[in-house]
């Protein structure tokens, strides 16, 4: 299905390429070189997306992949609006969670205006748990991930933490504008689709430096975990986070 796949510290999943470069591609770019081992899975190809072809988004991806500094990037061809329909999503992320070995996953939230980002979202839960199955799926040794890390796209809640990606934010903005086919209107059209709008990008700016300012930095990414947090010597952890009021 697809070829050797390097082991990975973490996995950025997105229900289309361009949606980890849009959400989290500065937590993803800074990860990388922070020396974590990164990689991107794309569910589908977003065959269904309004400009680019098949081949166009591919090679989009492949640059902004390499924009973002990533070890590895896989799309597992899976159908847009069909991600919860049968097995085979299922089957396949398994597999793809078992042969990476990622420690953290990182998903979109499990509500947004996009049903294929809900859906995604609640495919990669089932995935993170039966990928630690043995009996479940391929023979490959079960592997569960220790954390899912939810990225917001277009509705958002109250995140657990935000990470400072003000060193990699530029990073983040020209791997989003690789995806030229999405956002520069080919020549003698007028008609905007939803990203293409002048205001989108803005948009992606104004939030990171909205949570930027909660922590005290310029730009920032929250993320949403499921699970309490588990302090062990609260002095020490209120050092290390300094101030930010």
């Amino acid at each position: 299905m697809w070829g050797r796949l390097v082991i990975s510290d973490v996995l950025a999943i997105g229900a289309h390429p361009d949606d980890v470069e849009l959400t989290v591609g500065a937590a993803v770019a800074l990860l990388a070189r922070q020396g974590y081992r990164v990689a991107i899975a794309d569910l589908t190809r977003a065959r269904l997306s309004t400009r680019g072809d098949e081949a166009t988004r591919a090679a989009e991806a492949a640059e902004a992949a390499k924009i973002l500094g990533v070890a590895d990037r896989i799309n597992l061809d899976l159908s847009e609006g069909s991600l919860l329909d049968d097995r085979e999503p299922l089957h396949r992320l398994v597999s793809l969670i078992r042969e990476t070995r990622p420690g953290l996953i990182l998903a979109p939230y499990w509500e947004d205006r996009h049903p294929d980002h809900s859906d995604a979202s609640r495919l990669i839960q089932r995935a993170y748990f039966w990928a630690g199955v043995s009996k479940f799926g391929d023979d490959q040794p079960p592997h569960r991930p220790k954390r899912v890390a939810y990225y917001f796209s277009h509705w958002e809640t109250t995140p657990s933490f935000v990470v400072d990606v003000s060193e990699t934010f530029e990073l983040k903005m020209q791997s989003a504008r690789a995806y030229r086919s999405q956002f520069e209107l080919p020549p003698g059209e007028e008609a905007n689709t939803f990203i293409s709008r002048p205001d989108f990008l803005q948009r992606i700016v104004a939030r990171a430096e909205y949570f930027g300012s909660r922590i005290g930095a310029r730009y920032g990414e929250p993320f949403l975990v499921r699970e309490m947090n588990r302090v062990e010597d609260v002095v020490r952890w209120a050092a290390e986070q300094g101030e930010v009021g």
